[in-house]
């Protein structure tokens, strides 16, 4: 096996949330390759960053292009999503030549796929790790450590997340539509079940702002993580609504199988590509998030609330950050592993204090 060339390669380099990742690689002088399907946009990308990066050419199909790819780095970032499509091939490709994995993903059927394969990572002596952005840091970092502060056996684990103002990628609006059809999940009585998207609702005591709003459950990433992470009996994640649409979110959800149709596949598919690529730089500017994490454990119920600016500015800044310390030769984390779990969740939100982000326990 030839021994890396740099420490990070990011395939799906020149998507919107890949050029983001690329920039603050190289603020942090971590050394890194950029890799994708198209040679010219990779070239156009690396003419924008200085010093150039090494370029590597593979398509989502050419498994020798993408064994090549992993063999150049010590960690391969997977940035090309929908991961429920395109995800496997890249992870096959790092596990194959021993060589960590992490991604941006959000998805929660590709998360537990990953899991599956906890064993497989150990044997290989590496670390898989999904959802390294937003999806799921602070979600996953604020669970784990008000789990910890609740004391074990945690029976249960509630996550609220408000995004405030920004715009989603045409990436994240993609994943979005393509697991409609799978409706909500959660996890409850140590297994997971599928159940209506707002079967449950939760006036969520989120920072201000936006301070306390109603709440119902939604798939979110967590639902695949946070089980994983916490060891909590019971997990749901909850996004804010109107209080009108609340009680109809169990009706509506039952409208995503609608996405198994391929003509209605082909019509989201087309919206889609006549959407802006993502926000601009003043949109995101102008983002912030808040979360607040609940857990119930043997001590009681702690909360540990995380508030930070625009989304995927965050994904950019945490997923450069774990995946350079994944790459330093101290780093021993083995296996199928969430955020919290590879990386200490404290310093790890500390760490991003510098891109405003700020946390708290109740």
């Amino acid at each position: 096996m030839p021994s890396p060339v740099v420490d990070v390669v990011v395939y799906g380099a020149t998507g919107y949330t890949g050029r983001l990742i690329c920039r603050e690689l190289q603020r942090l002088g971590t050394s890194f390759a950029i890799a994708g399907r198209d040679a010219g946009k990779l070239a156009a990308l690396a003419a924008t960053l200085k010093p150039a990066p090494p370029q590597l050419v593979a398509a989502i199909d050419d498994l020798p292009a993408l064994a090549r790819m992993a063999d150049h780095a010590r960690v391969v970032l997977d940035c090309a999503g929908p991961f429920a499509a395109f995800g496997r091939p890249v992870q096959d490709a790092a596990l194959a030549a021993r060589r960590h994995f992490l991604d941006i993903t959000g998805e929660h059927e590709y998360m537990l796929a990953t899991y599956q394969r906890d064993a497989e990572a150990r044997a290989h002596g590496v670390a898989l790790i999904n959802a390294v952005g937003f999806d799921v840091v602070p979600t996953d970092c604020a669970a784990v450590l008000a789990a910890r502060a609740a004391g074990s056996p945690v029976r249960r684990v509630r996550i609220a997340f408000a995004p405030l103002g920004g715009r989603a990628t045409q990436g994240t609006t993609r994943s979005a539509l393509r697991a409609a059809h799978l409706g909500g999940l959660a996890f409850t009585g140590g297994k997971w079940v599928p159940e209506p998207v707002g079967a449950q609702t939760w006036r969520a005591p989120l920072p201000d702002p936006p301070g306390e709003r109603l709440t119902a459950s939604v798939p979110w990433g967590d639902i695949a993580s946070a089980p994983r992470s916490t060891g909590a009996d019971e997990v749901r994640v909850f996004l804010p609504v109107p209080p009108r649409i609340a009680p109809a979110l169990p009706w509506l959800s039952r409208l995503g199988g609608l996405m198994r149709l391929p003509p209605v596949q082909a019509l989201a598919e087309r919206w889609v590509r006549s959407l802006p690529e993502g926000p601009t730089d003043a949109e995101r500017a102008r983002a912030r998030f808040a979360i607040v994490a609940e857990a119930d454990g043997a001590v009681g119920t702690r909360r540990v609330w995380v508030k930070g600016h625009d989304g995927y500015d965050f994904t950019a800044a945490s997923a450069a950050l774990c995946a350079t310390w994944a790459a330093a030769p101290d780093f021993e984390a083995r296996g199928a592993i969430t955020p919290a779990q590879a990386f200490d969740p404290g310093a790890l939100l500390d760490t991003m204090s510098s891109h405003g982000v700020t946390w708290g326990q109740v």
